[in-house]
């Protein structure tokens, strides 16, 4: 028998929510000791997606705030708003009021831009739920970092509980690339091509966000240095990390999985947003079915044309929750 939309979406929430909580403490958020991560943790695509699925768990959220105010340093701005700005996640009202309350405690040059990337809101809105949906109650005093971005929430308070990121930690790896060449394109270019054996200026950038004569450049600086050199395969010129490079950079990252995390995350959020938004429509079963296959056709064929695609076992018959289904179990094999 087929599950309720009601059923799928909380069995959703709990799956994002579980996600959400090892990624995080496998960066250091203080949080229950969990198996050891197969993929590389993308920080920018995370921290969007907390801002959106993240606001049904106050304790994970402000944990992160917590973790941001000692590991905050390491984020890549640039390529946060790249994300956010391509990928069309629905989190930006509160990474902006993330950011404003991030530059009255770290470096205001960091964050001041990106506290102004959404207007600010008139009115309130919660910026917390329950599970169920119901808004969070909170204490009649508001936070006024987050009141001025239009959310309302109890002053937060973090505990200081969170932890610097394990530099021995493979999922770490973006953050540890970053600590030692600094938090720009060359650095993460540098990440990509190690993660990935090889790569060219138009796939690295679409990969990692970045413009492709940005890219372009620093590959072409990287050349120069002899820890990356370069062959021509049809009309494309593809960089590769020298052998003798190996003793700068970390080791056994051929055990990693590489996924696009804006790609699977936005996706993930998309159908989470839908879910929620057929459950309070309450339709009848046929319309509500076929809402879900006309909204989940064009998310799985842009997934399935991914060189590092999920396996998501759909068959011709499959419709309505049917299809959530396979979705959430495809998720949550990438997500091991």
């Amino acid at each position: 028998m087929e599950k309720s939309l009601k059923t799928f979406r909380d069995g959703y929430l709990e799956t994002l929510l579980r996600f959400l909580w090892r990624e995080w403490t496998a960066l250091g958020v203080a949080g229950q000791e969990c198996a050891g991560l197969h993929h590389v943790i993308d920080p920018e695509a995370l921290l969007l997606f907390t801002c959106s699925v993240g606001r049904y768990d106050q304790r994970l959220f402000d944990e992160v705030m917590d973790w941001l105010t000692k590991n905050g340093r390491f984020l890549n701005i640039q390529r946060l708003k790249n994300i956010l700005r391509r990928e069309a996640f629905r989190g930006g009202a509160v990474l902006s009021a993330v950011a404003d309350w991030l530059l009255q405690r770290d470096d205001p040059v960091k964050w001041r831009l990106l506290a102004r990337v959404v207007p600010r809101k008139r009115g309130g809105e919660p910026l917390f739920y329950l599970p169920d949906g119901r808004p969070l109650p909170r204490s009649a005093k508001s936070d006024p970092t987050f009141l001025k971005h239009g959310l309302l929430r109890s002053p937060l308070m973090v505990r200081g509980y969170s932890m610097p990121f394990s530099a021995d930690a493979l999922p770490c790896i973006f953050l540890k690339m970053r600590a030692l060449f600094g938090v720009n394109a060359r650095c993460d270019a540098l990440t990509y091509l190690l993660l990935n054996k090889s790569g060219h200026p138009r796939e690295v950038a679409r990969e990692m966000y970045y413009s492709q004569k940005a890219i372009h450049d620093v590959m072409t600086d990287l050349e120069c240095s002899g820890v990356v050199h370069s062959s021509r395969l049809a009309r494309e010129r593809r960089f590769r990390i020298s052998s003798g490079s190996a003793p700068v950079l970390p080791k056994a990252v051929n055990t990693l999985k590489w996924i696009n995390w804006p790609i699977m995350l936005a996706t993930a959020e998309s159908v989470w947003f839908m879910t929620e938004e057929l459950r309070m429509a309450v339709l009848k079963p046929h319309v509500e079915s076929s809402e879900i296959v006309l909204t989940m056709k064009p998310l799985l064929q842009r997934l399935t044309q991914t060189h590092w695609a999920p396996s998501i076992s759909i068959t011709p018959s499959q419709q309505g929750v049917a299809l959530l289904e396979a979705f959430q179990a495809g998720f949550a094999t990438v997500a091991e």
